[in-house]
């Protein structure tokens, strides 16, 4: 077989390098907007109250978290947004606080136009195993989609980077041999 053409090593290295350049950009943008997370975050799987669940850390029964409830596009902070099963959540949100938990009053109670937590973590049992209950991901349900794209992201970035090396060895001239595999013994 011939050996491969120097020039056609450098268009194929420059070719795929961009291609590689724009996947990772992409998937960079996608990371640092925040589509990631919007899409991993999709919908209200139950009644309740969107929060954002990592302020709520400081949250104890003598000094509990005071949320402002109200209708914001996007949560920043002590704040929460009353939703419903099926709808959209806002952004910034990372976990709901669930009508069940807020009638029980243990964990959460709301008080006219303010949402307070006293227990954000709680330690449980289940089948044996201790584990710490927040409400980071409760409630959420994800876009379906969100994993196919990230699916198509990452096998984009390997073709991608794989031709670019390909191109990579083909502009420097090298000639890699396969590795023969044998079967059975020697």
């Amino acid at each position: 077989m011939a050996e491969p053409s120097r020039t056609k090593g450098v268009i194929k290295f420059a070719v795929w390098g961009i291609l590689s350049v724009i996947m990772v950009w992409y998937t960079w943008h996608s990371y640092s907007s925040g589509q990631m997370v919007t899409w991993y975050y999709w919908e209200a799987s139950e009644d309740g109250y969107a929060v954002e669940a990592n302020g709520l850390r400081a949250g104890t029964k003598e000094k509990p978290v005071a949320l402002e409830v109200g209708t914001f596009p996007a949560i920043a902070g002590l704040q929460a947004v009353k939703v419903k099963k099926g709808d959209r959540l806002p952004q910034g949100c990372n976990g709901i606080i669930t009508e069940k938990v807020i009638k029980e009053g243990k964990r959460a109670a709301l008080e006219g136009n303010t949402l307070k937590v006293m227990v954000p973590t709680q330690v449980r049992e289940a089948k044996g195993f201790k584990y710490k209950d927040t409400f980071k991901h409760k409630g959420v349900k994800t876009n379906p989609w969100s994993g196919v794209q990230n699916l198509f992201m990452v096998i984009g970035m390997g073709f991608c980077l794989g031709y670019m090396a390909e191109g990579f060895t083909d502009m420097l001239g090298l000639k890699l041999h396969k590795i023969k595999h044998y079967e059975g013994a020697h």
